[in-house]
């Protein structure tokens, strides 16, 4: 699974790559919006799992931009805020699904493959093979 990690913390963006990364997963890191934005056109990932709160702006303000430039791939958000961004999960504007920060690699990594297969199925891509430009 291709995953790109949108969060303002680097040690934590650090941490969740290297843990899903050992799991097999190939991981994307980015600090902010306009990078996740760049990077996911290019890299068209499964997953794009984001912070709630990113420095300067939110999970949420981000996504309609996330969407924009990867209209295949998940967007799950990443928080320790779970009642809040709870309400947006299914809206149609809202995310793919919600994670929270504190599950470890191996349950990060099944939540997600859950949340990119359930959103496959619902858009009609039940193959997830497609050609792929290389991860730098």
């Amino acid at each position: 699974m291709r995953v790109l990690v949108v969060d303002d913390e680097p040690d934590y963006r650090y941490l969740v790559g290297v843990g899903l990364g050992l799991l097999g997963h190939e991981v994307s890191e980015a600090p902010d919006g306009e990078q996740a934005c760049a990077l996911a056109t290019v890299i068209e990932p499964d997953v794009i799992l984001v912070d709630y709160i990113l420095l300067g702006e939110t999970g949420l303000s981000l996504l309609p931009r996330l969407r924009n430039a990867s209209p295949d791939s998940a967007v799950v958000l990443h928080t320790v805020e779970r009642e809040h961004a709870a309400t947006f999960v299914g809206h149609p504007a809202g995310p793919d699904g919600l994670v929270d920060k504190g599950l470890g690699p191996n349950e990060l990594a099944s939540a997600l493959d859950g949340i990119v297969t359930y959103h496959r199925s619902r858009n009609g891509r039940q193959d997830p093979a497609r050609p792929r430009p290389p991860v730098n």
